[in-house]
């Protein structure tokens, strides 16, 4: 044996098989981690699209919320007049409205006016049910039943009426608005 085999490094004293061996795992660790990370990849990507997807219907959840309270404000703004604080009334009416039904409600609102204070007509509405019939990003509908207790000249103990109303909003800038009420069955 000489000098050079003695200093030869260990790998090459192994035998021809463990060599042979060693190489052919390389390959299939090189695979291994590969399909690991692969769906370590995957596996983060399905943990990321459920996070938005959270996110997402929280969204919703808000969006079909505030155009629910407002739908119910607006039903009870409207069914919640008082005739010795009528201006204040209406401008809470059309506060929360835009479109078609705020400009015909402001055109009415005179001779509204009128009407209650000659009676002195004091109603207070209180929202008995309400819920969204459907709702998108920038529009929804609902439906409200109001019962209002109505106290005037010929009712000076009151009466209760019940109010059906059919209710579109529109989102404008960041506020849901009535844009259309009708009253329903």
């Amino acid at each position: 044996m000489t000098s050079a085999d003695l200093a030869a490094p260990a790998a090459q004293a192994e035998p021809a098989g463990t060599t042979a061996a060693s190489a052919a795992l390389a390959p299939r660790r090189r695979r291994l981690l590969l399909v690991l990370s692969v769906v370590g990849l995957l596996l983060v990507l399905a943990l990321a699209a459920l996070a938005v997807q959270a996110v997402r219907y929280d969204r919703v959840d808000d969006r079909r919320e505030d155009a629910l309270r407002a739908a119910t404000q607006s039903a009870l703004n409207l069914t919640s007049i008082d005739n010795r604080e009528f201006d204040a009334d209406v401008a809470r009416v059309l506060e929360g409205s835009t479109g078609a039904f705020k400009t015909d409600f402001e055109a009415r609102s005179k001779d509204l006016e009128a009407v209650l204070t000659e009676n002195q007509v004091v109603s207070q509405g209180k929202v008995i049910e309400a819920g969204l019939v459907r709702s998108d990003e920038r529009t929804a509908t609902a439906l409200v039943v109001v019962d209002s207790e109505v106290k005037n000249t010929a009712a000076p103990e009151g009466r209760v009426n019940t109010y059906r109303m059919r209710l579109e909003l529109e989102l404008v800038d960041g506020r849901w608005l009535t844009s259309q009420l009708e009253f329903v069955g």
